[in-house]
């Protein structure tokens, strides 16, 4: 079952403990150490130009989450059970780089930028099947 942040938030002072994630330390840790040479930057995020990307709107479609559900937190967006970074690609040409990959570690969803993924139908599938996996 899928709860957002304020739900959340409302059961937690209603004395219901829940299962929570772990701290965003473990997963940039996780997947650092897949890439020990590269160094992982991430996107500032602009939450009112990624409502009008209809990519976007259709993966909250498909999560069942509107756009008001969502927090933007420093460099991630908190979709309530899982973090979303934006990757950095700075190296283009370096297929290798993490910001040319979607990963997900620890309920952490590691992805390029919502522009580069609407432009590679590779990633939009990778993308789409990860997140079908993670829902079941």
């Amino acid at each position: 079952m899928s709860i957002n942040q304020h739900q959340f938030e409302q059961l937690t002072e209603m004395g219901i403990s829940l299962w929570q994630q772990r701290s965003n330390e473990h997963a940039s840790e996780a997947v650092n150490s897949q890439k020990p040479n590269t160094k992982i930057s991430y996107l500032d995020i602009d939450l009112e130009a990624l409502a009008k990307q209809q990519l976007f709107t259709d993966i909250l479609l498909s999560t069942g989450l509107t756009i008001g559900e969502i927090n933007k937190q420093g460099d991630h967006l908190d979709l309530g059970l899982f973090n979303w970074y934006f990757l950095a690609n700075k190296d283009n040409v370096n297929s290798s780089h993490p910001a040319n990959k979607i990963q997900w570690v620890e309920q952490q969803l590691f992805t390029p930028s919502i522009d580069e993924i609407s432009k590679s139908p590779a990633l939009k599938k990778q993308l789409w099947l990860l997140l079908g996996n993670q829902a079941q």
